[in-house]
């Protein structure tokens, strides 16, 4: 009850850390959704390396969904019911629940801080899977099925290839302080 309670605690913490690093610090957005953050996803990938792989998806979960409140805006692009769906599910619920997988290789690989980085970068990569899904479901609607993927790809890679690089940059970073390292071995 006490550890569970003490999870629940960090987890609240770093998902308002995470809220905040990408709502309220300016960053660069994209006319139709997306941004360039300053590592706010990194918060809440250190929950599923901290906690596991079952308590980060729940925080990316709850993350997603607060995501989604103050992205409403990104629905106006939808053109049905299956557009606005996708957009619910891909850009916030499902795209913020893959975060939770940062800890996927936590018990696998011996090096904390290279399992931490593995992990990260396939959250991260998932996370553009679930974006390019998203832009190929409503774009194609206005243009041919070849011009969608080929724009989801561009649009979606030029606000996530930098978060690709700075968010598992900072989370190896982060590993590697005492602290923090400290901190992950009592989880």
């Amino acid at each position: 009850m006490k550890s569970n309670l003490k999870k629940l605690a960090v987890s609240s913490i770093f998902i308002a850390l995470s809220t905040i690093l990408s709502e309220l610090i300016p960053s660069i957005s994209l006319p139709f959704g997306g941004s360039i953050t300053v590592l706010s996803m990194v918060p809440v990938c250190l929950i599923g390396i901290m906690f596991g792989v079952k308590w980060g998806i729940c925080s990316g979960l709850v993350y997603g969904v607060i995501q989604m409140f103050f992205g409403f805006g990104n629905f106006a692009y939808a053109t049905g019911f299956i557009a606005v769906l996708t957009i619910a599910l891909f850009d916030y619920v499902v795209a913020y629940g893959v975060l939770g997988l940062s800890g996927v290789f936590m018990k696998v690989v011996k090096n904390r801080a290279v399992a931490a980085l593995l992990g990260v970068i396939l959250c991260c990569f998932l996370r553009f899977v679930c974006h390019f899904i998203t832009g190929v479901t409503v774009w194609r609607e206005i243009v041919s099925t070849w011009g969608a993927i080929w724009y989801s790809i561009t649009y979606n890679a030029s606000y996530m290839l930098p978060e690709i690089i700075t968010t598992p940059l900072g989370v190896f970073l982060l590993i590697k302080t005492k602290a923090l390292n400290s901190l992950i071995s009592k989880a």
